[in-house]
């Protein structure tokens, strides 16, 4: 839902000196992270309505479940 919507459409910077794999798996937990930062922000902007939503949760856990997997390429390399 939100983390699909925000990780479309930004946009993919290669420094030349790095591996395409390594780049491709920094590019993505950087797209994660920023999907988590807009979620504390948006707590913090939205104290009033802290009910969490089922849609909300299983975004959250397909997120940090993309991040382990990420984190996990990077420990095989």
């Amino acid at each position: 839902m939100i983390a699909e919507n925000l990780l479309q459409g930004l946009p993919i910077s290669v420094p030349a000196a790095e591996t395409p794999q390594l780049s491709e798996i920094a590019h993505e937990l950087k797209n994660c992270m920023s999907i988590l930062l807009y979620w504390v922000e948006t707590f913090e902007t939205d104290r009033d309505s802290l009910v969490p939503n089922e849609d909300s949760m299983d975004d959250l856990k397909k997120l940090a479940g993309k991040m382990n997997c990420l984190i996990e390429r990077l420990s095989s390399l």
